[in-house]
């Protein structure tokens, strides 16, 4: 299957909707977005933050239920809250409405695809898709597979992705994403490092913004280690990873705002305290500084050849040029 120009659907709730839809339609597709929201408007504001006019393809519809138009559709895209029950009941109602042949690519940042794939009729076509806000600017993109994903539509999807969605994709054929565990990992020293009075929260979010964040744009981890003497991070490891917070439960302080949060959607209180306004104002800031992010990270790209696939051809042929030169 040729994923180019396909149709593609959209289906789910939450902030991340239009902004997929966005992306979609940017890159051409016909898309059909299954929401209890109209995205209409909200796809029309990114899209003009961003600069560019993506509106012509879209078809809004209210929900899943009586919709079997889905049958026209290559890829549907999913998105749903990290509750086993909620993906399972959103994966039977597509199965329910989608051919056989269609990919189901649905957002999973705990569980894994193994359990995931329990819930279907057919597990192969079914694999994990993790986008991040605003989905139409960024570069990234978390594809998952496993042993029973259908290779070839993770192949065409990866190829989709890169070439026509504006992603720089990585696969992960295990059956989970590594995006989440990263930043919980992070999130946890610093809660450890509030709960026992070492710094305040705005001290964590000076000391991520302007270090890590001033350098992971352009290198990542492992390469902005590399640049700066791998040594040394390797000695400063040694001394304070017996020092790190192996805390398995969620801090009193955050279940907290996790309650408030679930009452007030993303207004009022957090970690901060925002008002209406001042949180509209926030996330304009943020969408135009996305904008302007992406536009510096595309002047300094990683080098080529950073694939997997791309790393296994170029080893593959400078073994064959070795053998020649025997």
């Amino acid at each position: 299957m040729n994923y180019l120009k396909c149709k593609v659907a959209v289906i789910g709730e939450g902030n991340m909707i239009p902004s997929v839809v966005c992306c979609l339609l940017r890159a051409g597709h016909q898309v059909k977005s299954f929401t209890s929201r109209d995205p209409a408007g909200e796809v029309r504001r990114l899209a003009e933050i961003a600069g560019f006019s993506c509106l012509g393809n879209g078809e809004w519809e209210k929900n899943l239920e009586g919709h079997p138009e889905l049958a026209d559709c290559a890829i549907v895209v999913a998105l749903t809250p990290e509750k086993m029950e909620e993906k399972a009941a959103m994966l039977r109602k597509i199965e329910k409405v989608a051919n056989q042949d269609t990919l189901i690519a649905l957002n999973s940042e705990s569980i894994t695809l193994d359990q995931l794939q329990d819930q279907m009729q057919l597990p192969s076509r079914l694999v994990g898709l993790n986008w991040t806000y605003p989905a139409h600017q960024t570069l990234f993109a978390e594809v998952i597979a496993n042993q029973q994903t259908d290779t070839e539509m993770t192949e065409n999807l990866m190829t989709l992705v890169r070439e026509t969605w504006d992603k720089d994709p990585y696969l992960l054929k295990r059956g989970m994403g590594i995006r989440s565990r990263l930043i919980a990992a992070m999130a946890r020293e610093a809660f450890f490092l509030v709960e026992h009075g070492y710094v305040e929260v705005a001290d964590i979010d000076r000391a991520c913004r302007n270090d890590p964040g001033y350098y992971l744009p352009f290198a990542g981890n492992c390469r902005y280690m590399d640049l700066m003497g791998t040594f040394i991070y390797g000695i400063v490891m040694e001394d304070l990873n017996p020092e790190l917070s192996r805390a398995r439960e969620i801090p009193d302080q955050f279940n907290s705002l996790m309650e408030i949060s679930l009452d007030q959607s993303r207004t009022s209180q957090g970690f901060y305290t925002h008002t209406v306004d001042e949180n509209e104002k926030l996330e304009l800031s943020f969408l135009e500084f996305s904008r302007e992010m992406r536009s510096l990270m595309d002047r300094y790209p990683f080098p080529k050849g950073d694939y997997p696939e791309e790393v296994g051809v170029t080893a593959k042929q400078e073994k064959t040029s070795n053998n020649h030169k025997k």
